[in-house]
């Protein structure tokens, strides 16, 4: 990262702001698993695993985006304890057996464990074994994707050629080095695939680097000179580079622990607090919920209110763990002890409003689970947005569950919410019944409702589908929505299973 501009600099105001949210990764780690976490409701997403394409991710997982932090390499090798624990952490992500996991995306390719070539978000993460002082497994990482994922073919690249960042990784790592932190005027040191290199410059200079006995074994970096002198760094500067003259490297066919002594470092120190986060991303309870908060910069303490006002300096210090009897939005900053504060966490913990259960018979999607079996009698209302969380769906089946409302009722009403968005596979039901039964065994039809909107309208939205019905006394209430089945032929996913996705069931 570049060094701090001076106070009259017409662009500092703007370089505080962009450093300062370039900080905010240290909001979404997670040390006690090492990875970067999606959060919902002031929690990590539960359950998690790093392996699992989700839409909390672009075109990747856990495993990517955990090490995408190029604008500050140096506090990421903190937050795992050290370079040494890192440098580990990047052993397991090239060696796990873990396969790919949740949503199919293509753009997941050129895998070596959970390492995909194939889309940009993983490209620097081979040389940051750099930057852990562990320069040797760059240089082996860097020549196995060289050599496995490009080929003089027809479809010779292993991934998506976006804007030709494919070929120019391919382009930058066969000549040696790579820029890791886009903006840095360094260049991180990798293997070289040629025994010569020129680069002609702008500026009239030639930059050469050689390596004369290069081979497809001997591609460890023995030792390396610029301009004949012994050259210890692991990386060379974008100023160094731009003044011509030679780089050499010996190259050997085991690796060199001591080739470099010194290495490339991204990221200066400051002053962030990390927001308070809950233990997990939770939202409702049934009677008593206790539950803490906790950031992981050390220094801070944590303030907080109960009542949805924005917490200050001045707010209680919350007290571990904190209890609560009914819905609360809970909010909470933490202060270090220079008085930087972070950003505010906000929670609202839902009391469930009944006392009822829910069996399901079918299998939601792993993607959207409506925050579990309770989320279909919680209250907590699905938008537009598929993927906010509220919606479980059911792709290729039906919907049935039955409902337990712990004691016989009289019913009047029988119902429940679902989504239209066939843009994206999900579909209305085709018709929803509902049944009740008094002891759970025989059921009997109490409501058949069709739905109303035409399988052609591509405009998300919501309908709640209800129906009054004669007084009945019952203790269970079985739903079922009966799903479109194969995607219809004009459609772009055609043949493909529809979705049905659903959010509550009402019953009074």
């Amino acid at each position: 990262m570049l060094a701090s501009p001076l106070p009259e600099h017409e662009y500092a105001a703007d370089y505080q702001k962009y450093s300062k949210r370039a900080k905010s990764f240290e909001n979404l780690f997670d040390p006690s698993t090492g990875f970067i976490r999606p959060k919902k409701n002031g929690g990590f997403v539960t359950p998690f695993a790093p392996n699992e394409v989700t839409f909390n991710f672009t075109e990747g997982n856990s495993w990517v985006y955990s090490f995408f932090v190029p604008q500050d390499i140096k506090r990421l090798i903190e937050l795992h304890g050290g370079s040494k624990k890192f440098a580990a952490k990047l052993d397991e992500l090239f060696n796990t057996k873990d396969k790919l996991a949740g949503r199919e995306q293509p753009d997941i390719t050129g895998l070596i464990g959970q390492y995909a070539h194939g889309n940009e978000p993983s490209h620097h993460i081979a040389y940051l074994y750099d930057y852990a002082g562990q320069p040797w497994k760059t240089q082996k990482y860097v020549r196995q994707i060289m050599d496995e994922f490009y080929k003089p073919e027809p479809d010779g690249l292993i991934g998506n050629e976006d804007c030709g960042q494919m070929s120019a990784w391919y382009i930058s790592s066969a000549s040696g080095f790579y820029e890791v932190t886009p903006g840095s005027a360094i260049y991180a040191f990798g293997t070289p695939l040629f025994k010569e290199v020129k680069y002609h410059l702008e500026n009239g200079e030639t930059f050469t680097i050689e390596a004369p006995n290069v081979s497809p074994t001997n591609f460890y970096i023995q030792s390396a000179s610029l301009n004949g002198q012994p050259y210890k760094k692991a990386f060379i500067s974008h100023e160094d580079l731009m003044r011509g003259g030679t780089l050499e490297f010996e190259m050997a066919d085991h690796p060199f622990i001591k080739a470099f002594s010194e290495f490339p470092v991204s990221g200066e120190k400051s002053d962030f607090v990390a927001v308070p986060r809950f233990a997990d991303g939770r939202r409702t309870f049934r009677e008593f919920m206790k539950f803490s908060y906790k950031t992981i910069t050390p220094d801070a303490t944590i303030h907080c209110t109960l009542d949805g006002s924005e917490p200050t300096e001045k707010s209680p210090v919350c007290f571990d763990p904190i209890s609560m009897t009914a819905t609360t939005t809970f909010k909470a900053i933490a202060i270090n002890s220079k008085g930087i504060k972070s950003q505010v966490a906000e929670s609202t913990f839902y009391r469930i409003p009944n006392g009822w259960t829910v069996k399901i018979d079918s299998k939601y999607n792993r993607q959207y689970t409506g925050g579990g079996d309770e989320g279909l009698i919680d209250g907590i209302r699905g938008s537009v947005n598929f993927a906010s969380g509220e919606w479980q769906g059911y792709q290729g089946q039906d919907f049935v569950a039955t409902i337990d409302l712990q004691h016989e009722t009289e019913i009047k009403t029988v119902g429940g919410g679902f989504l239209q968005n066939a843009r994206s596979w999900i579909w209305m039901p085709t018709h929803v019944e509902f049944e009740t039964s008094t002891h759970g065994v025989n059921f009997t039809k109490v409501a058949d409702i069709k739905t109303d909107i035409a399988v052609t309208d591509m405009d998300p939205k919501t309908r709640d589908y209800s129906q009054t019905i004669s007084p009945v006394k019952a203790r269970y209430v079985r739903v079922h929505a009966y799903n479109l089945g194969k995607i219809p032929a004009w459609h772009r996913g055609a043949g493909d299973e529809a979705f049905i996705f659903v959010d509550e069931i009402l019953i009074k």
